[in-house]
């Protein structure tokens, strides 16, 4: 009888913990789905404004072409790209090659919101050169995205929902953010980019300087 007793009492230990490892792991895979959901809705937001913003760079291209022209500059070194999977535009002007890329969207993160929970959205980076030329010889997440974090302009966050705005950041302004709207955002973000990179310019190289006499 008393080995009844203890089978029984094993029996509902068993269904006791059973029962906590379900209830908890529901709470984790509803979470999770919610985190799932969010991640679809701001990768699929996140390709729509990529594809608008690459028919604002066929426009910037030929405005930017006519405008030189009738400056007697050659336009032949103004053109841009789009990457057969569609995440990577290439535009060059002149002299300054600038990359937009939305292919670092692999899991669901977050901008952290003050006095808020934090906001789920897909990424497009912007970043000062040839992407390809970049990233040649290094093929882990951790190297491009080192490599894409030390040559970014600025970072455009694309929400899961369209009544929130998109926010664009800008690196060299310690990444305050600007809000703009889904319809805005592909020109401005754009825009904005070019505008930074080629208000800009280049140093001269030089060796550094030494105590010698001659």
């Amino acid at each position: 009888m008393a080995n009844n007793f203890e089978s029984l009492n094993n029996l509902e230990g068993s269904v006791r913990k059973s029962s906590v490892v379900q209830e908890r792991t529901g709470l984790v895979a509803v979470h999770m789905y919610k985190q799932f959901l969010d991640f679809q809705k701001s990768n699929q937001n996140t390709a729509e404004i990529f594809i608008r913003m690459a028919d604002v760079m066929d426009q910037v291209v030929e405005s930017l072409k006519q405008s030189f022209s009738v400056r007697n500059i050659p336009s032949g070194n103004i053109y841009y790209e789009i990457d057969s999977t569609k995440t990577i535009a290439t535009i060059n002007i002149l002299w300054h090659t600038i990359s937009f890329t939305s292919r670092f969207n692999i899991a669901p993160k977050a901008l952290p919101r003050e006095g808020n929970n934090p906001l789920f959205c897909g990424r497009i980076f912007a970043i000062n050169g040839n992407f390809a030329n970049l990233m040649q010889g290094t093929n882990d997440y951790d190297g491009q995205m080192k490599i894409l974090l030390d040559n970014e302009i600025a970072s455009l966050y694309v929400p899961a929902e369209k009544n929130q705005s998109v926010i664009m950041t800008i690196k060299h302004k310690d990444n305050q953010e600007y809000f703009l709207s889904h319809v805005d955002a592909p020109r401005d973000f754009l825009l904005k980019v070019i505008e930074i990179v080629c208000a800009g310019g280049q140093f001269h190289e030089q060796s550094p300087k030494t105590n010698f006499f001659f």
